[in-house]
């Protein structure tokens, strides 16, 4: 399996909680899975777009994105 794959995985198993949203810090869900953090935004912007249902915000430097 590939780790984009295993990266995704995890973040959908996080969904599965009681609540409708999810937060991860980039850096260390990279460190958790020993890869840069470039690799978690890969998996969140080709695999949570919004036209798969999913709403993504980044809280970068204090401002938010989307």
């Amino acid at each position: 399996m590939r780790m984009a794959d295993v990266i995704e995985d995890f973040i959908k198993e996080l969904f599965k909680g009681e609540e409708d949203y999810v937060e991860i810090q980039r850096n260390e869900l990279a460190e958790q899975f020993n890869c840069v953090p470039s690799q978690i935004n890969y998996v969140i912007q080709t695999r949570f777009k919004p036209s798969l249902g999913y709403y993504v915000e980044s809280k970068r430097g204090g401002r938010r994105t989307y």
